[in-house]
């Protein structure tokens, strides 16, 4: 109802006509300054602002208004500051515009005051005229002279840094000079002394009190942002601004600078004053609070402080050993503080970015934070945050330069696990960094179980947050008291673990999985199926670009495990069944030979029927892949007894479901598929030693018999028969069968249709012998 209310309201603001614009600006113009008439001209505006925001074209306003509305915006007039900010915000919506409507054609002003005011028009006007150009000298003269008052100086500090943003290029060294030198003065020179109250009705009482520190005692030491006033003077409120955008404002300066000892020079003062304060604040950090809600302030102060420490020690290499020490320090003392987690981060930059500048590893700080910080810190939403964007941020360093990524992957899979739809993205592009050729099988593992890692998670996290009540040592009945079971608790443990190199997977896989079903319809868990399948398309990807064929030979006997092997939320064991056999065919396609590395496993997979059932795709792809690959263009290995091998144990399972299917009317269509595939590699085998050849013949000729008299529906009966009586009219001929079962490479390449020898061509060329006859 609000929601149709408001659609309304816009819907009415955007079909107003211009003739309703032009009045309400004549009655703006006419009770902006009546005294008597301020609600009914706050009203005109506030419509005349919801008319521009609303509308997508610009609305047509009177120069006569809009250079009052400057005129307004410059004045600030203390009893019009309502009127005076919506004029602000009108502006900002019609600008740019022509100088001239703004009644701005004289120039810049040359009163800092409604310079400052007029400073947000400026700069969304852009330098036409020369704005800029010639407002910006002006602005670093105002500044130096440090006589006008808080608000101008903020206003004017606050224009120089959104120049500096987008046209660094516009400020002149000397400018950055005389600002930085400005700078300096307020962040070291400011009063520690409270302004007097200005509510006091003792005109008499010109008594002032110390500033004091967060712990309630007197300060003695330079002015910070931490320093804590009842009332504060104008210089220690611009000495909290100055903190505030010191690192935006040095950022920007540096960033496009030619040449680090360019930037060295201009900034080698503000930079040691920069350190001084910053070590002040430091300090300060480090004191109890009186107020207990000021360890936030203390937080977000520190937070600051080590970013604009490592900004500084970029600009000035020199700096870095004086400042390395205090941040160590910071670090032992953040480390022992588990509510000071999510403060590491920055800690965590400043050693990445400047360890090699003082020869020091930091290993210990790294497996510090991601082994211990976040075995309990990825329920946190900001620790979360935090840490995913400063691997992103990082990636590639960490990658050359550390095993912090491959080494505690478990512990960053958390994060995803307990916020499945919040770092997809982010987790697509971290992946392939977390691989290596000893942690990506176990990562494979991670992937498949990442739902039952959530459920891990969430059960042991209500364990330890709500009373639980023990459980005999009887069989569990839910994932809560399984976690309580001698039995499954170890599993859990696993499933939870900070450090990978642990081993890959568990024993009694299936059985953990049945006992954790109580959870597959919960939301999490549910999102974080969802999530498996993208994830591991990418980890397939990257095994198919850079794994090595040994590596591949060992991976074989994992998929045809784990294949059939997931937990039971059947729309994510069908995706993840559906990638698995997909990219079986295309690891087999490149690295052929596993097919003999891995023979007794494959063998021992093949003459199981019961894996028809749970793993039909991968079978069906399995036994395509034996009769495709399984020869010696491939693999000089596949010798006639390995061949024989093959077809014996092929052959077996093509009796026993032929059999099963003519038997009983309960057969689908997938045992048909397989049975054409089976028969289709068996006549592959034969021809590769057509000793076999024989045999083939024989068992398509009896599939084709006993389908005659099955149960399967007419269609998939005939598809077997066809095929089975295909197969056996190309085997009568075994030389032509070898090359029309067993084709070049060159059919790939088009040169089978092109070459006059190809058998193709050959074919063509009988087709026609044939039909002239």
């Amino acid at each position: 109802m609000a929601l149709s209310s408001i659609e309304n309201i816009f819907a009415q603001a955007r079909d107003t006509s211009q003739e309703d614009i032009d009045r309400i600006c004549s009655g703006i113009l006419e009770n902006l300054y009546d005294p008597e008439k301020s609600a009914e001209c706050m009203n005109q505006l506030r419509k005349l602002y919801l008319i521009i925001h609303a509308s997508s074209i610009q609305p047509c306003l009177t120069s006569n208004l809009v250079g009052t509305m400057v005129n307004m915006v410059e004045a600030m007039d203390p009893g019009k500051t309502k009127e005076c900010l919506l004029c602000q915000k009108i502006l900002t919506e019609i600008l740019p515009c022509d100088e001239k409507d703004l009644g701005m054609e004289t120039g810049i002003k040359n009163n800092p005051k409604e310079a400052a005011n007029c400073s947000l028009i400026y700069l969304i006007q852009g330098d036409k005229e020369k704005c800029w150009t010639s407002l910006l000298p002006k602005v670093e003269k105002w500044l130096s002279s440090q006589n006008i008052e808080f608000d101008v100086q903020s206003k004017l500090l606050s224009f120089l840094i959104a120049i500096s943003l987008e046209h660094q290029s516009m400020l002149q060294k000397g400018q950055i000079e005389s600002v930085n030198a400005y700078v300096c003065d307020v962040l070291v020179k400011a009063s520690l002394k409270q302004a007097p109250n200005p509510y006091t009705i003792n005109p008499f009482k010109k008594e002032q009190t110390m500033v004091t520190e967060v712990d309630g005692t007197p300060s003695r030491n330079i002015f910070t942002v931490l320093n804590i006033g009842q009332y504060y003077t104008e210089d220690q409120m611009m000495n909290i601004f100055c903190f505030s955008t010191l690192y935006k404002w040095i950022y920007n300066c540096s960033k496009e600078e030619e040449g680090r000892e360019t930037v060295k020079s201009i900034f080698h003062n503000l930079v040691g004053k920069t350190i001084d304060y910053c070590f002040r604040i430091l300090d300060q950090c480090e004191r109890k609070p009186k107020i207990p809600s000021d360890v936030e302030l203390q937080n977000s102060c520190l937070l600051e402080t080590i970013n604009l420490l490592d900004l500084v020690c970029k600009i000035d290499e020199g700096q870095v050993a004086r400042v390395y020490q205090e941040i160590r320090r910071q670090h032992n003392r953040l480390s022992q503080d588990l509510s000071k987690t999510r403060l590491m981060i920055p800690v965590l930059q400043f050693f990445l970015n400047h360890s090699r500048t003082v020869a020091h590893d930091p290993h210990d700080v790294f497996k510090q934070y991601f082994h211990k910080s976040l075995s309990w810190g990825f329920t946190d939403t900001a620790i979360a945050f935090e840490t995913v964007m400063f691997i992103l941020d990082n990636l590639e360093t960490l990658c050359e330069d550390s095993t912090i990524l491959s080494n505690h992957f478990p512990n960053i899979f958390k994060i995803l696990a307990w916020n499945p739809r919040s770092f997809v993205s982010e987790f697509c592009e971290i992946l392939p960094a977390l691989m290596s050729p000893t942690s990506s099988v176990e990562i494979f593992h991670i992937l498949l179980d990442l739902p039952c890692i959530t459920i891990c998670l969430d059960v042991i996290e209500k364990c330890n947050t709500e009373d639980v009540a023990t459980v005999p040592e009887t069989e569990p009945n839910s994932s809560m008291e399984a976690y309580q079971h001698p039995f499954y608790r170890p599993m859990f443990l696993f499933f939870t673990r900070s450090e990978g190199g642990q081993g890959d997977t568990i024993n009694r896989l299936a059985a953990f999985h049945k006992i954790l079903e109580d959870y597959c319809r919960h939301p999490r868990v549910v999102v974080c199926s969802q999530v498996v399948p993208a994830l591991l398309r990418i980890w397939f990807e990257v095994i198919l670009e850079e794994a090595s064929t040994d590596f591949v030979s060992h991976l074989l006997p994992v998929l045809i495990e784990r294949c059939g092997l997931l937990y039971n939320i059947p729309e994510f064991k069908a995706d993840v069944k559906r990638l698995i056999s997909q990219y079986f065919v295309k690891l087999l396609k490149k690295h052929p030979t596993i097919l003999l590395d891995q023979q007794s496993d494959i063998l021992d997979f093949l003459m199981t029927p019961a894996n028809i059932t749970n793993r039909e795709d991968f079978f069906a792809n399995m036994v395509w892949g034996v009769g495709e690959y399984c020869s010696t263009t491939n693999d000089e290995r596949c010798t006639t007894e390995n061949i024989r091998r093959f077809f014996e144990v092929l052959e077996a399972l093509t009796y026993e479901l032929s059999g099963m299917i003519a038997s009983t009317t309960t057969s689908s269509v997938s045992h048909a598929k397989i049975t054409c595939m089976l028969m289709s590699t068996l006549a592959k085998l034969s021809t590769r030693c057509q000793d076999l050849i024989p045999r083939a013949i024989l068992c398509c000729t009896k599939v084709a018999r006993q389908q005659e008299q099955g149960y399967l529906d007419t269609d998939s009966q005939e598809t077997i028969i066809n095929r089975a009586q295909e197969l056996t009219n190309i085997l009568k001929v075994p030389n032509f069968a070898a090359t029309a079962l067993n084709p070049s490479s060159d059919i790939f390449t088009g040169r089978w249709h092109q070459d006059s020898s190809s058998l193709p061509t050959i074919l063509r060329g009988v087709y026609q012998i044939i039909s002239t006859e």
